[in-house]
């Protein structure tokens, strides 16, 4: 047995041994949670730490016990050596990422100082059995190495421990910025049919409105549609077919929108829509073709809806100067489309049907 044993390398080796087990811990039980892009990169600069470390062990231990170096005796299998371990190493680090167990239940210090332990002992009595003669080399090669593998080992630990912080605080930068969108959904716009809802629309018309009194603007006005007896159209056919119903039709009209016009949601049986006029087009013949898109059925389901609309419009300047004063003017409804007849007179007859 070989009796020339440095203590300073045994507890230097150990010391090593503990590192590397505690960073193979760490890094394996936070390389699981990292996404399908990066996971592969810090498994591969995880398995080339830890198993450099591991690797650096070795050598620290052949030096405790006198003995050469590979690195000065043998470098061409020293480096096969540690490609091998780094191999092992990459196992052993899908191994705990993919490990059941509550690793949790017991402090990684304890955990590694005892495995430390282990692979120091296991190691020190490996070298002490094979009775090998002890050779002084010239060179503390090993050493370096066990100084580089550590400092690799810490490095690559602290760098992903730093890169999962940083991607949290984007995560919950993300998620703020989330939150923060779908209030403002919630607040500007209908939920079903995804137009902007009375708030939005009332915000554009001002607006619109304020830069009319600054310079001069081509007239625009606004178009209302009352769904009739919607009430009644939920009562039968249920909320979920109405509003693909009404989202479908939203999405006929808005495809013919054109530049400047707005339509929204003003109430959940009214649509409201503002339209500046252009050449060839004023508000009389937007509301003709907005009572033509309304008439023409809507297939859901197989099933061919057709319904009753109170049609009301309003133009700027002539029926007001503020919002409410246009809103005003273009909800009172002046005529009426759809299954029933033109005429406003009160009917005791549903005002829907399913077209034929």
């Amino acid at each position: 047995m070989n009796a020339s044993v440095d203590t300073s390398l045994v507890i230097a080796t150990y010391c090593i041994a503990v590192v590397a087990t505690g960073c193979a811990l760490a890094l394996g039980a936070r390389l699981v949670s990292l996404g399908a892009v990066r996971r592969p990169v810090w498994y591969a600069l995880s398995a080339l730490a830890t198993g450099s470390g591991l690797w650096a062990m070795h050598h620290v231990g052949s030096r405790a016990m006198g003995m050469v170096s590979a690195l000065d005796a043998a470098p061409g299998m020293a480096l096969l050596s540690w490609v091998i371990t780094v191999g092992i190493a990459l196992f052993a680090l899908n191994m705990i990422a993919r490990s059941r167990l509550n690793l949790a239940a017991v402090p990684t210090l304890v955990t590694s100082l005892a495995i430390g332990g282990f692979l120091t002992a296991m190691q020190q009595y490996g070298i002490a059995v094979g009775g090998a003669a002890p050779v002084h080399a010239s060179a503390d090669s090993g050493l370096i190495a066990a100084a580089i593998g550590s400092c690799a080992m810490l490095g690559v630990l602290a760098a992903l421990i730093g890169d999962q912080k940083w991607a949290e605080i984007r995560d919950a930068r993300d998620r703020e910025q989330l939150e923060v969108q779908r209030i403002h959904r919630l607040a500007y716009y209908d939920e079903v049919t995804g137009l902007p809802n009375r708030s939005l629309f009332t915000e554009k018309l001002l607006k619109q409105l304020v830069d009319a009194g600054h310079r001069e603007t081509a007239p625009f006005g606004l178009i209302y549609a009352e769904l009739r007896d919607y009430r009644l159209l939920l009562q039968r056919f249920g909320d979920e077919r109405i509003n693909a119903v009404l989202k479908a039709l939203t999405g006929r009209v808005g495809s013919e929108l054109l530049e400047g016009d707005v339509l929204a949601r003003l109430a959940s049986d009214g649509l409201i829509l503002f339209v500046r006029e252009h050449t060839g087009r004023d508000t009389a013949t937007a509301v003709s073709r907005l009572c033509a898109l309304l008439s023409t059925p809507i297939v859901e389901n197989g099933d061919s809806f057709r319904f009753t609309w109170g049609i009301g419009h309003s133009r700027y300047p002539e029926h007001g100067q503020s919002t409410q004063a246009l809103i005003r003017a273009a909800t009172a409804v002046q005529r009426q489309i759809g299954t029933e007849a033109p005429a406003l007179a009160s009917s005791t007859r549903p005002r829907y049907a399913l077209a034929s």
